[in-house]
C-alpha cells in the first residue's frame, strides 16, 4: 500500500471479496539523503499515514517494511552504475522484478500469505494447462504490463492485480469517492522516485561527490562538434539542449561511456531494423516459448518503450558477434529481434517486452541496436 489510491482500492477491493488481507508499505530509502522533498519521496510519512488510515477503515492490519538496503543494492546503485556505463535503465522494471515481487513477495510468503497483491493496471489468467498469462490490462491508457516481464510463472501463481479489468477514472477513483477514502482526488506519481525532479546527472554527481568528466560531442564522422559536462546528461533520440550550432537538425546517436563522447547524427541515424536484448525473462511457459523459439523464428509483437503502439518483430536467438557490440557485456540469454518496420531511438539499457496478443512472453534489456 503506497498511500495512493490504486493500492487503496485494491485492498478494498479483496477485504470486500472475503480475503484476509495484511496491508503493508515498503519504506525503499531516506529522502534526504537522496536529495529529494521528503514530501514527495516514497515511503514518506504522509503516504504511510494515507495508507494507514485506510488500512484501519477497513479493519486490516497494516505494517511498514523496511527495505531499504535492497532498494539501495538492487535498484539504486544498479541504475548509477547503468547510466556510468553509458546506457538507459529502467528502474521500475527492477525495482518490479528485485523489490515488489521479490523481497516483498518472499515477505509475503513468510507470512503464510498465498499471494501479494498490488494495483498494478495488469492481468493475471490461469489457463486450462494450469499454467499463467501476465496480460495488458483493460485500461490500455494506464497498462503497465511493460514493466512487469519479469514475473515469472512461480510469481504469477501468487500475484493478484484486482485493478487489470477496471478503468482508473471510471472504476478505481469512483469507488475511491464513493467509500470516503482521502486519497481519493491524490495525484499519480510520477517519474523516477528517488532522484529530485528527474535530474539524473545531478542525483548522481551529488551520490559520488564529483562532478561528470566533461568530453566531446562529435559528428558521426568523428568530427568534433563542441563539449559536453557529462555524457550521461543526454539520451538516445534527444534534440533539444545538445550545446551545439548546427545548419540542421542533430541529434543524440550515441553515447561511449569508455571514450566518453556523444555522437550526433541525423534524424535517419537513429533508425534501426533490429536489437540484441540480454537478461532474458520468459514470463509465459519458458519451455513451451524456448521450443517455438527453437523451431522458427518466433513471430510476436514487441514493445522497446512504455505506451509504445505493439511493433511486428521476429526473434531468434542472438549469435556471440552479435552480442558483443554492446556497450556492456551481456548477462545470460541473449535474442536478437528484428522488426517488420525500422525503430526510432533504440537506446541501450532500456527494456524490451514481447507479447503474443494482450498476453506478455517475456522481455529483456536493450544490449544494442542491430542492422537489418
Amino acid at each position: 500500500m503506497s498511500g495512493g489510491v490504486d493500492s487503496s482500492v485494491t485492498a478494498y477491493l479483496l477485504s470486500s471479496a472475503g480475503y484476509d488481507c495484511i496491508g503493508v508499505t515498503m519504506r525503499l530509502y531516506d529522502a534526504e539523503t537522496s536529495g529529494r522533498d521528503p514530501a514527495r519521496a516514497c515511503g514518506n510519512l504522509a503516504d504511510i499515514e494515507d495508507a494507514r488510515a485506510v488500512a484501519r477503515r477497513l479493519g486490516i492490519p497494516f505494517t511498514v517494511l523496511d527495505c531499504r538496503d535492497a532498494f539501495e543494492r538492487d535498484v539504486i546503485e544498479a541504475f548509477c552504475r547503468a547510466y556510468e556505463l553509458g546506457t538507459t535503465p529502467n528502474p521500475c522494471a527492477i525495482c518490479n522484478q528485485r523489490i515488489k515481487f521479490g523481497a516483498l513477495l518472499a515477505h509475503a510468503r513468510e507470512l503464510g500469505c498465498e499471494y501479494l497483491a498490488t494495483g498494478h493496471y495488469a492481468r493475471v489468467a490461469q489457463l486450462e494447462s494450469g499454467s499463467f498469462a501476465l496480460m495488458k490490462a483493460v485500461d490500455r491508457t494506464k497498462d503497465q504490463s511493460y514493466f512487469l516481464y519479469g514475473l515469472t510463472q512461480e510469481e504469477l501463481a501468487h500475484v493478484l492485480f484486482p485493478l487489470g479489468g477496471l478503468t482508473k477514472q471510471g472504476d478505481v477513483r469512483r469507488i475511491a469517492r464513493e467509500h470516503g477514502f482521502e486519497n481519493a482526488a491524490k495525484r499519480d506519481s510520477q517519474g523516477i522516485c528517488f532522484v529530485p525532479d528527474n535530474d539524473f546527472a545531478t542525483f548522481i554527481e551529488r551520490r559520488r561527490g564529483r562532478a561528470l568528466p566533461e568530453g566531446d560531442i562529435v559528428g558521426t564522422d568523428s568530427t568534433v562538434l563542441g563539449r559536453h559536462r557529462g555524457a550521461i546528461r543526454y539520451t538516445v533520440g534527444q534534440r533539444k539542449g545538445l550545446g551545439v550550432a548546427a545548419a540542421r537538425p542533430l541529434y543524440v546517436t550515441g553515447i561511449d561511456a569508455r571514450a566518453n563522447t556523444v555522437t550526433l547524427g541525423d534524424e535517419a541515424d537513429l533508425m534501426s531494423g533490429a536489437l540484441i536484448a540480454d537478461s532474458w525473462t520468459w514470463s509465459a511457459p519458458a519451455p513451451d516459448t524456448e521450443a517455438r523459439l527453437d523451431a522458427a523464428p518466433l513471430r510476436a509483437a514487441a514493445r522497446i518503450r512504455y505506451h509504445q503502439a505493439d511493433q511486428a518483430v521476429r526473434v531468434r536467438r542472438a549469435l556471440p558477434p552479435e552480442c558483443a557490440a554492446g556497450p556492456v557485456p551481456v548477462r545470460g540469454e541473449a535474442l536478437r529481434i528484428d522488426f517488420d518496420e525500422p525503430q526510432r531511438a533504440v537506446a541501450p539499457g532500456q527494456a524490451v517486452v514481447l507479447y503474443d496478443g494482450d498476453v506478455v512472453l517475456g522481455g529483456g534489456r536493450i544490449l544494442c541496436a542491430a542492422g537489418a
